[in-house]
């Protein structure tokens, strides 16, 4: 059976502008925080955000770093904290399409 897990580092091969791009966790706990340095590291642009269950703290590093054209979510927020601040911005702004599935 192949290997089907990889080191961090070795990530890059797959990430190119207009990924998309599926994130899990929650919205403060449970984020691929290490995952998302990559990203930003690859220098990847124009990707296509997906986020379940719940989008937060890892999506929105994401989005204020200004490399995400779009989002789906059902939920997206930092609990007690409301809504994650830079989709907020970013939304309000028309600098990024949200496709919202609730």
């Amino acid at each position: 059976m192949p290997e089907k897990s990889m080191e961090m580092a070795d990530l890059k091969t797959y990430l190119r502008d207009g990924l998309k791009l599926a994130l899990g966790g929650q919205s403060i706990s449970m984020n691929p925080v290490q995952l998302v340095r990559q990203v930003l590291l690859a220098g990847c642009r124009e990707l296509q955000l997906v986020v379940s269950p719940v989008g937060g703290f890892a999506a929105d590093l994401l989005i204020g770093a200004g490399v995400v054209q779009s989002i789906e979510f059902a939920q997206m927020g930092l609990w007690e904290h409301g809504l994650a601040p830079n989709l907020r911005r970013y939304a309000q702004e028309g600098r990024i399409t949200c496709i919202e599935h609730t």
